[in-house]
């Protein structure tokens, strides 16, 4: 009875590790939000919306995100760039504080904007690619 009672705390606990490390980091809401509330970026709002994975918005389909350069496209190099990860990462695990939120969406936005006025090796930028509806990034 005992081995029964250790045996289920113990698959309790992995199956608690696997669902967090399947968790999506909270980026992609940020960024949702960030463009639903620009009427100018109505149709890359929708695009982004109807992707499958909001993660191909800055990343490349498929690469090891752990390595170096994250797997990132030249959108999410952009960005990247310009993000303040450790600051947004505090301000988002404290969250439930006001403050916190409004400067972890501060931080993600100050990032999106900045990389949206840089142009890819096309000679557009960003920001012109998105309202037209266009995901900004290469993936290939």
């Amino acid at each position: 009875m005992k081995s029964g009672l250790q045996l289920s705390v113990a698959a309790a606990l992995v199956l608690g590790m696997a669902a967090s490390a399947w968790a999506l980091p909270p980026v992609p809401a940020y960024v949702g939000a960030h463009y639903k509330e620009k009427p100018e970026y109505e149709k890359f709002a929708a695009a982004y919306a109807a992707q499958k994975s909001k993660c191909d918005t800055c990343h490349v389909p498929g690469a090891d995100k752990k390595k170096k350069g994250h797997g990132l496209n030249d959108f999410g190099k952009a960005v990247h760039d310009h993000f303040k990860h450790r600051d947004f990462t505090a301000a988002d695990k404290a969250k439930d504080n006001p403050a916190e939120a409004a400067k972890a969406k501060e931080l993600i936005a100050a990032a999106l904007v900045a990389a949206e006025a840089e142009k890819n090796a096309d000679g557009k930028t960003f920001g012109e690619l998105m309202k037209a509806g266009q995901l900004p990034g290469k993936n290939n």
